[in-house]
Formats: structure tokens, C-alpha cells, sequence
């Protein structure tokens, strides 16, 4: 194991919300259960937009990948905390600018790598697989991995939604790096995750979901903690900030009405 020494699952419990089901839920998925249904009412009670960031989020990671596929030539995406496969995924963006596009996605949850695995077309072009950010060294030097995708060459680190899974004592900033320093140049990182400036919404998001879904998950953190794991990279336009007004100025933050926002960016590995 790596950084943060995390078992991987092997069961599935569905007395237990997961973070996976959950969006799912809120994305109008049917592959969630009552624990699920739960933890989302409990986490609109204190963060009222919370389905509003999680469409903002999706939109931007979507939108993201678009961008890198067709302004940049990107064909090799490598996708953490994939979750449920939705109406529209990542691989049919990418493979929508370039048929030679390849994808691979990864979760620790194996019901989300059971269910990627029955309803997405592996074929030779797209894979899913069970793994772990912390564990980036080991997770890109699998077979599975390693004939889909070469390292020679730019790939998009794609990071939506999973950082505040992680908390800060299993490190998840030197897990970015490193899984970096394997990246060629011309190799991009995009990532996001739920920020907020009030200390006191940090703490009961945290405690919902924590709670939620039995200690399987992160924090909350500031905008200046996310600005840290795009230390060494060039951002792209329009730089870091509230992802519900990414590509272009939308006029409105979701914060505004809930003071909890999904923060980040793009940015690109120049060596």
C-alpha cells in the first residue's frame, strides 16, 4: 500500500452510505440505497446547495476533459473517483474528439468497479479498475494500467470530487505529487473539490459526512489548501476558483446560497 495505507474493499455494504452512491443519488442515478438517501438529506441540512456543487462539479469535469481532448490533443486520461457510470462519462467525451482516445478509470469502491466494469464497453480503449490515489506508484505500474496507457506521453490526471475523501494525516498533497511526478510533460491534473471559507460549515459537513459513511471520508478545505496541489504547474484559463462558473463567467456561485462550493481547476505538467 502506499501513502496512506488503505485497504481496499472488498464487500459491499449497503447499510453504510457511500460516497460513490450518494452522488449517484444526486445526480437522479437508481443505484442507490436508504443509507445513501439518508446521508444526503443529512448533508442538504446543513449545506443546502450540495446538490447544486455536485452538478456544478460534474458539469466542470466533463467540460474539462472536452477541453483537453479537443483544444489540446489529450488521448490518455486517467480518471480517480470515477463513481457511477452517469447518461454521459468521460470516455464517451473523450473518445467523441478522437475515437484513438483512452481511458481508465479507477475507485476503491467495488461496487463502482463492478457496476463500470458490467455497463462500460472495454474495448481496448476504455478500462475500470479498483485502486487508490494514495497508492499512485503502484496503481500506473499495473498490467491493466500500464497496456492502456503510456506515460511516455501526456496524460490528464483527472481528480474531481476526490480530495476532500482524503484527509490531511494520509497525506493526499504527496500523493498528487508523486502520482505527478510519473506524468510526461504536456500532462495535465484536473481537480476539484468542496471548499468553504466558514470554519464552523467545514466541521458539520465533515461530521455529516463522516458519519454518513462510517469514517470513509475527508475535509473540507479551504481554497488556499486546494491552490497547494497545483504547486509547480501551469494553470489554464481562467485559472483556480469556484467550478460552477468554469469555462466562462455564469454570473452566479453556488456559494451564495450555501456557503460550500466545489473549488479548483486545470493545470498543465511543463517539465
Amino acid at each position: 500500500m502506499g501513502l496512506g495505507q488503505r485497504p481496499l474493499a472488498r464487500t459491499v455494504d449497503v447499510t453504510v452510505a457511500s460516497v460513490a452512491r450518494m452522488y449517484d443519488y444526486f445526480l437522479s442515478g437508481k443505484d442507490s440505497y436508504p443509507a445513501d438517501h439518508a446521508a444526503c438529506e443529512n448533508l442538504v441540512e446543513v449545506a443546502p446547495g450540495a446538490m447544486a456543487v455536485i452538478e456544478a462539479q460534474r458539469a466542470f469535469s466533463l467540460a474539462a476533459v472536452d477541453r483537453l481532448a479537443d483544444r489540446y490533443g489529450v488521448r490518455q486520461f486517467l480518471v480517480f473517483g470515477c463513481g457511477l457510470p452517469t447518461w454521459i462519462n468521460t470516455h464517451q467525451v473523450a473518445q467523441r474528439a478522437s475515437s484513438a482516445s483512452r481511458v481508465v478509470y479507477v475507485d476503491r469502491d467495488p461496487m463502482v468497479v463492478a457496476h463500470g466494469r458490467a455497463l462500460m464497453d472495454e474495448d481496448g480503449r476504455t478500462a475500470v479498475v479498483q485502486g487508490d490515489l494514495l497508492d499512485g506508484g503502484a496503481l500506473i505500474g499495473s498490467p491493466r494500467v500500464a497496456e492502456l496507457l503510456d506515460f511516455g506521453e501526456p496524460v490528464a490526471a483527472i481528480m474531481a470530487s476526490v480530495l476532500h475523501c482524503i484527509p490531511d494525516g494520509e497525506q493526499p498533497g504527496a500523493a498528487v505529487r508523486d502520482l505527478l511526478g510519473h506524468l510526461a510533460d504536456g500532462s495535465f491534473l484536473v481537480l476539484s473539490q468542496w471548499v468553504s471559507e466558514d470554519a464552523g460549515l467545514r466541521e458539520r459537513v465533515a461530521q455529516v459526512m463522516n458519519r454518513s459513511t462510517a469514517g470513509a471520508w475527508g475535509q473540507v478545505r479551504t481554497p488556499a489548501e486546494v491552490d497547494r496541489f497545483f504547486s509547480g504547474l501551469v494553470l489554464d484559463e481562467p485559472g483556480l476558483g469556484d467550478v460552477s462558473m468554469w469555462p466562462r463567467d455564469t454570473g452566479r456561485s453556488y456559494a451564495e446560497t450555501s456557503g460550500l462550493l466545489e473549488y479548483g481547476g486545470v493545470g498543465r505538467v511543463v517539465r
